[in-house]
Formats: structure tokens, C-alpha cells, sequence
């Protein structure tokens, strides 16, 4: 059987989850084209690589600014890895495991399913039956009448019901109904994300006799490898369980054991039925009639687990709405008026909510700071991270004079604020109109751009920037001053303005950008319009891939 290989995430971001390996090789890394995405400063755009040859895997460091551990230990050149090592990436530690996919070692985890115990096999297994698991009633070989009316019987009992956990109970009463014998039943359904089978549902007859779930190992691989319903008849004599495990102590002599499969194959999950008087056994025709009515069972499952999905769907659906409201109420309504200048900003999220942020704050002695942020990542984490950047950006610009300082603050506080696996770039343009002096601080970020009345365009600030923020908890940063000359406009911008892709997956680029700024008629207005409608020509429709946000001052020509 071929085995599954499997990085899963130990400590960093992303706690749990887990990357499939598949055959061949998948580089690791920041960028978004890497096979496995690790979203954090640390990590390189294309930091290692992973080869899966056979039953081999193979690591190895694509020349990355941190390295590439194994075990917390260097390595040079390709390394094999073992089971159960981990690897580090900045700081990302990821643990290698490989397995046999959808077996019963892998599905059953006695954390997971909360009071059960699974038993290591003996030698030698004993089954008293098997039979294929019938999706359709009419097709099955067995008496009909009787299929039927267990089905119907199903369907009254699941009635009108919608939710798994209003559809699995009684799914287990109706089946207590077929089965009479039946003295405690088990529904385990398989968790999408764990792949393992976790205990949705129970039923006991006798309260008081109530002990722990008792599986055979290789009995729930027969039933998930096969996908046939199995019959143990009497467990004292199979020897899958170990009588020395308390088996007796359980009570369990007769067992049937049926996998719920959709019609390509996938296992939804498994149902244990098992009684403890061997009078009473279950027999052939018990077994055929549960593998008969599992199709029923299989599609109200299907069906709950789908409803559950359109709610959880909805849920999220309101989720963002909400959060996209909450976000743009953190965004200026309009530009400020400024004696003397123009304003313009464009903002469009390239989901519905956003990572980009910009503001203006309005500063002492009829100041302006123009604040343009970028956070690395998307989704609800970024917006997050905005949102408390945003507050802070408000606070330490106004509360501190000097701009570099300010943004030490800034930076500080973002470091101390946990998201180890998150950072953002910023520049804050202060503009003092009075004096006509703009101050510029740059914190990763793209550089500004400077038009001068003349067409000539150059980028402000590239020797001064600094590391983005919450990289680096000490960093100093340093301000550029400069004369605002009358009909110079200054343009912010985020990389989902540079990075906007054609159809040939060609990026607009800081050249093109810098040209049209240069022939851009007219003030700041015209300006921003005239760059948004050049990236919309360039992009011809296609999806954005990231977040654009513009800001545009200029001082206008009459002001001199």
C-alpha cells in the first residue's frame, strides 16, 4: 500500500494544520506559487523543498536567509528525513510523519473519540460474514419487502431532520427498531480535517450498563478498506479482541460493523451495532439488511453534513459582510481639505475584506499625516492586524511629535502584540502646509512617488526606509524633509498596484507606473484617475490577486 507523507505544523503559525507531500517535489515557502505557503518574515519566498521518491523523502535548503533545521540542526545539501523529525523553517516547525492512507491506524485515535479503547490484534482473525454495502435497496439480492420496509422505517425515524446532531440520534433509534437485539449502538463519523473517526452518536438500551466503545483494528480496516459491512458473531471466539483487555468486562459477544460510503467511494464514516448474549445473536440476514439500509443512512448523512455546510457558509457570509462594513468605517470618508492642496485615494479590497489600510490624521499646529499600510497576508487575520494597526497609528502620531519616533512606537507595539506570524509595511507623509514641508517616514514599504511640476518623477526615501514593522523590536527609523514645490504630487501606493497581472501574467511594473505618473495631466485628482484606469487596461479584466490602495497630495500651482 502506498504510504501518505505529511508535514504538519507543531509550533509557528497555523498550529495543526497539515500539508499532504505529494509525489515529487514541493517547494516551501513565503511566495504564494510555493506548493506549501508559509506566511511569515521569516521564511524566504522559495526557502526549501521536499522530494517524495517512492517511499523516500527527501529535504533540501533552496539557499534561503535563515537556513533550513532538521531537529533543530543544520544540514547541507539534500537530507533524508525520518519519521517523526521536525523540520524548522524561521520560525515554523514543521513534524514528518508518514502512513498507509485511510486505515484504521490512521482513522481511530482513542483522544478523539472520548471514552473508547482500541485493542492490538492477535494472530489470526475470525469473520463470520462480510457482504458488500447496498447504495440502492432495489438492487440488492435479498428480500426486498423486508429492505424496504427497514428503509422506510429509517425515514420515518430521521423524519423531518436536518442537522447532524438531530439526524445521527435518531438515524440510531430507527435502527434500533430494525434490530432489536441491538443492545448499544456507535455512529463515528471521519473529521475532514484529522481524517480520523470521531464519535458523533450513541445509544444504550440499559443505561446502567453503559462501558466503553471496544474496536478491533483490523476489523475497522476490513470495513473502511473493503467498504463491506462484517459481522462477528460471537467476539469470545475471534480472535481480533484480546479477552485480556477487559472484553468480558464490556459485555460484548455479538458484533455488526458497517461503513457509510457515498457513491465515489468516499468513507462518511462507520456504525457499530453489538449486543452481549449470544442467544440472541446476530445472524446472515441481520447483516444483510444493515449493509441493505446503509444507502438510506449514507444520504441523510449527505445530506445533514450538507445542510450544516450552507449554514456554516451563510454564517461566514454574514461574518464578512459585517467585518467588510466594520473596515471601511476605519477608512476616511473623504479626503481632508488643505488650504492650498489636493487629495485624492482609491481603495478596493481584493476580497472582501483586506489587509491594505490607509488615513489621514490630523496632526498639531495644522499638520496632516498621510498614512498608507500594507499587512502581510490576507483574509480575516490580516484585517485583524489592520485594525489594531490602525488604532495605533492614530494614537502614536498624535501623541508624539516627532514622525520616526512615532513610528519606533508603532513598530514596537506591534512586536509585543504576538502575531509572530504577521508583519506590515508602512510610510506616514507629513505634510505642513504652512511651510510647505512634507516629512516622510518609510518602514518597508514600496517608495513614494514625487512628480514635479516639470513631468520628472523620482522615489522618495529609498535609502532611508527601514525594516517593515514588527520584524525587528529595536528598529531605529529615519525621516526624509523636503521643500513640497507648488504642482508636485506625491503618490502612495500598495504592491497591488505594481503587481496587477495581464493575461499573460506580466506584472504593470514600477517602470510603467513611473511613466505614467510622468505623463499624467493635471493635478492630484486627475493623477490617481489616470493610474487607476492604466492598471485597469493592463489587468483587462482580470482577477485581483491582491489589494489596491492609491493615496495622491498635491500641492496645486496657485499656491506659489
Amino acid at each position: 500500500m502506498p504510504t501518505t507523507c505529511v508535514l504538519e505544523v507543531v509550533a509557528g503559525g497555523h498550529v495543526g494544520k497539515r500539508f499532504r507531500l505529494a509525489a515529487g517535489r514541493t517547494v516551501i515557502g513565503r511566495h504564494p506559487s510555493c506548493g506549501i505557503v508559509l506566511d511569515a518574515v521569516a521564511v524566504s519566498r522559495h526557502h526549501a523543498a521536499v522530494t517524495v521518491e517512492g517511499d523516500e523523502t527527501w529535504l533540501e535548503d533552496l539557499g534561503s536567509r535563515n537556513g533550513t533545521l532538521v531537529d533543530d540542526r543544520p544540514f547541507s545539501g539534500r537530507r533524508l528525513l525520518a519519521d517523526g523529525e521536525t523540520v524548522v523553517i524561521g520560525d515554523q516547525r514543521l513534524k514528518y510523519g508518514s502512513h498507509a492512507p485511510l486505515t484504521a491506524e490512521r482513522l481511530l485515535n482513542s483522544g478523539e473519540i472520548g471514552d473508547a479503547d482500541f485493542v492490538e490484534d492477535a494472530v489470526g482473525s475470525v469473520i463470520v460474514s462480510e457482504v458488500a454495502v447496498v447504495m440502492r435497496p432495489e438492487d440488492d439480492a435479498t428480500d426486498h419487502q423486508t429492505m424496504l420496509r427497514a428503509s422506510l422505517g429509517l425515514d420515518r425515524a430521521i423524519g423531518s431532520s436536518v442537522g447532524l446532531e438531530e439526524v445521527l440520534p435518531r438515524t440510531l433509534d430507527g435502527l434500533f427498531e430494525i434490530f432489536p437485539q441491538a443492545e448499544r449502538g456507535f455512529l463515528l463519523l471521519v473529521d475532514p480535517d484529522t481524517q480520523r473517526l470521531v464519535l458523533r452518536a450513541s445509544k444504550f438500551v440499559d443505561a446502567a450498563r453503559q462501558g466503553p466503545l471496544l474496536f478491533s483494528r483490523s476489523l475497522m480496516d476490513r470495513v473502511v478498506q473493503s467498504r463491506q459491512a462484517v459481522l462477528s458473531a460471537d467476539v469470545t471466539d475471534d480472535s481480533r479482541f484480546d479477552l485480556n483487555m477487559s472484553v468480558a468486562d464490556c459485555g460484548i459477544r455479538s458484533v455488526m460493523c458497517v461503513p457509510f460510503v457515498r457513491d465515489d467511494g468516499v468513507v462518511l464514516g462507520v456504525l457499530q451495532i453489538d449486543r452481549s448474549d449470544v442467544q440472541s445473536q446476530f445472524q446472515r440476514t441481520d447483516l444483510d439488511l444493515l449493509a441493505g439500509v446503509a444507502g438510506t443512512v449514507t444520504r441523510a448523512i449527505e445530506q445533514a453534513q450538507a445542510h450544516e455546510q450552507r449554514l456554516s457558509q451563510e454564517q461566514l457570509r454574514r461574518d464578512l459582510e459585517l467585518a467588510h462594513r466594520v473596515q471601511q468605517g476605519l477608512l476616511p470618508a473623504r479626503p481632508p481639505e488643505i488650504p492650498g492642496y489636493e487629495s485624492f485615494d482609491y481603495y478596493e479590497p481584493a476580497r472582501q475584506i483586506s489587509g491594505d489600510f490607509f488615513s489621514y490624521v490630523a496632526l498639531a499646529d495644522g499638520r496632516t499625516a498621510v498614512v498608507l499600510a500594507d499587512v502581510s497576508g490576507k483574509g480575516i487575520s490580516a484585517a485583524l492586524v489592520m485594525a489594531a494597526l490602525s488604532a495605533d497609528v492614530r494614537y502614536c502620531l498624535a501623541s508624539e511629535r516627532d514622525v520616526a519616533t512615532a513610528l519606533a512606537r508603532i513598530n514596537e507595539s506591534l512586536c509585543r502584540s504576538g502575531w509572530e506570524d504577521r508583519f506590515a509595511t508602512l510610510v506616514v507623509a507629513v505634510l505642513d502646509p504652512r511651510a510647505h514641508r512634507l516629512t516622510l517616514v518609510n518602514a518597508g514599504h514600496m517608495p513614494p512617488l514625487l512628480r514635479a511640476i516639470d513631468g520628472t518623477v523620482r522615489a522618495i526615501g529609498v535609502e532611508e526606509a527601514g525594516l517593515p514593522l514588527g520584524v525587528d523590536h529595536d528598529q531605529v527609523y529615519e525621516a526624509v524633509e523636503l521643500f513640497f514645490e507648488p504642482g508636485s504630487v506625491l503618490v502612495l501606493y500598495t504592491d497591488g498596484i505594481s503587481e496587477a497581472m495581464d493575461h499573460a501574467h506580466r506584472p504593470y511594473g514600477l517602470a510603467r507606473l513611473e511613466r505614467m505618473i510622468a505623463s499624467a495631466p493635471g493635478n492630484a485628482v486627475q493623477v490617481g484617475q489616470r493610474l487607476l484606469a492604466d492598471v485597469e487596461r493592463h489587468a483587462a479584466g482580470q482577477v485581483r490577486s491582491d489589494d489596491i490602495c492609491v493615496v495622491c497630495v498635491g500641492r496645486t500651482a496657485e499656491s506659489a
